[in-house]
């Protein structure tokens, strides 16, 4: 029973490993793919248009016109290839594996022919016929595997100009029927050409696009405009090249967005506000940004298609809004800067997002200045109260800001020499015990070099490396002591200037007048 056994696990081995690999294939006899795309980039020239139709003073026109042309088409990214491109990059590549295949194989039988007329000794000629035997196994499956292999091509290819072209040059077109050789010497896969004619004082402007893939022209563009219009045909014959170059069409986005005075920007560029349309843009991903004051900001990214008009709705969410007043005492119609933007003058009606801290800043007539930050309903800081009332019976709430003089030029001269004498003296006592311990090595490390100097068993060599440790050691030294000196030299300077300064006739650093009775002063009749 055993051997039974033995033999039938014999019998299935031997036949799972000579069948054919497509029966356990599970659905997967499909041909693989390559790994790497090929044609990765799509290549384009622009030829000089023909002008001999033009008068001579108009013939500039044509310059003026390839290169407009070929600063609109540096805009595109990519190019979408479609089915028909694809196949002929396939089958283009696939040609070439299986031509490079075959040659070496080729060549290969070629030398097992000749092999019998070299003449060489039996044992030789059977150890070459056995390895050229086993390397024409190995091309023949090289072939079999570029029959199988189906290329992978980019379906969305790099997009660039000819360098030709980017460096201002823009040849001769082909003569008819030279098309194709001309895009294989340029190295391009694809050339546009134009021409320009004068028609009934009008310019008739021609343009065609010869593929390679296709052998022929594909796209054709044509447009009729005055001189005064060039601006607008150069806009439209370019917008046209574009989509057609790309094997895309332009997409489009339509914005209603509320409240009707947001701002929308695509891509950080402002398109408009409110409701509106945008119905030229390349296709891809763009962000699209909706503003407006006191509304909360919506960011959200899109992905425009080809050919398509997409229409977003959006409603902004209100924020919660703290409403109050700013008043000045005894200094009505003061300024009042909400961060470094003018809102107003006093009383004035203030409304502040609640979770935001928020800057405000007053400047009364006779120029003195004020600021408050606030929060919550809530004063953070800055020199102001709250209190309650105000001049607008709907506002229950006055932030009462009090002002003073600014900074006069004087006092900030005192203050910077103050500020100098502090930053001299804390790097003197960080400079001087680190130059002390510095010198201190130093000497100890002179001394030490000296005594050795003297030793008779040194040679005139030794005796010089000796003396030149000691001469950097005095060097270090001296440059720990110049340190010291500088040191407190700058300290004693920052001193004397920060004395100077302060005994001068300044003006007094704080200028603010003693209130004995707040409640008094800011008299409540005025704010109730």
């Amino acid at each position: 029973m055993r051997k039974i056994t033995v033999c039938f696990g014999i019998i299935f081995l031997a036949a799972y490993f000579a069948a054919p690999s497509s029966l356990f294939a599970s659905g997967r006899g499909e041909a693989p793919l390559a790994a790497d795309p090929v044609n990765p980039e799509f290549t384009l020239i622009i030829t000089a248009f023909d002008v001999s139709g033009l008068p001579l003073a108009r013939q500039l026109m044509g310059e003026t016109a390839m290169r407009n042309i070929a600063s609109s088409l540096e805009t595109i990214k990519f190019r979408l290839r479609a089915e028909g491109e694809t196949e002929f990059h396939r089958s283009y590549a696939q040609e070439n594996s299986r031509a490079a295949a075959a040659r070496a194989l080729q060549a290969r039988r070629s030398e097992r022919d000749l092999l019998l007329f070299r003449g060489d000794p039996g044992w030789r000629y059977r150890r070459s016929l056995r390895a050229i035997d086993e390397s024409i196994a190995d091309l023949e499956a090289r072939l079999a595997e570029a029959d199988a292999l189906v290329p992978l091509v980019e379906g969305r290819p790099r997009f660039r100009l000819s360098d030709r072209n980017r460096e201002g040059f823009f040849p001769p077109p082909p003569d008819p029927g030279e098309e194709l050789q001309f895009c294989i010497a340029q190295r391009a896969d694809a050339f546009l050409t134009g021409s320009l004619l004068e028609f009934h004082g009008r310019i008739y402007l021609e343009t065609r696009v010869f593929t390679r893939h296709t052998g022929s022209f594909s796209y054709g563009y044509s447009i009729l405009f005055s001189s005064a219009d060039i601006v607008a045909a150069m806009d439209e014959i370019s917008n046209n090249l574009i989509a057609a170059v790309s094997g895309t069409l332009p997409s489009g986005v339509i914005v209603r967005a509320s409240p009707p005075d947001a701002i929308v920007l695509v891509d950080g560029v402002f398109v408009g506000r409110g409701d509106m349309a945008m119905r030229s843009h390349f296709p891809g991903e763009v962000e699209v940004e909706i503003r407006a004051h006191n509304y909360g900001a919506a960011v959200f990214p899109m992905t425009l298609n080809p050919g398509e008009l997409a229409e977003v709705f959006v409603d902004l969410t209100p924020l919660s809004l703290s409403v109050f007043e700013v008043a000045v005492p005894g200094s009505p119609g003061s300024l009042v800067y909400y961060g470094g933007l003018f809102i107003g003058e006093t009383p004035l009606a203030v409304q502040l997002p609640m979770g935001q801290f928020s800057y405000i800043s007053v400047e009364t007539p006779d120029g003195e200045v004020g600021a408050m930050i606030y929060r919550g309903n809530e004063l953070i800081g800055g020199g102001a109260r709250l209190a309650s009332g105000g001049a607008d019976p709907g506002i229950d709430r006055t932030a009462i800001v009090y002002t003073m003089p600014p900074i006069h030029p004087e006092e900030g001269r005192v203050e910077r020499a103050r500020r100098g004498f502090y930053r001299a003296y804390g790097v003197l006592w960080i400079v001087l015990p680190a130059a002390v311990i510095t010198a201190g090595v130093a000497q100890t490390y002179i001394v030490a070099n000296n005594n050795a100097a003297f030793n008779p068993s040194l040679d005139p060599a030794q005796r010089q490396r000796i003396h030149d440790s000691a001469t950097r050691a005095g060097h270090v030294r001296t440059a720990a002591f110049g340190t010291i000196g500088v040191s407190l030299g700058l300290t004693f300077f920052q001193i004397f200037r920060y004395l100077r300064a302060a005994s001068t006739d300044a003006t007094p650093i704080v200028r603010a007048a003693v209130i004995e009775d707040p409640q008094a002063y800011y008299a409540e009749e005025e704010y109730p």
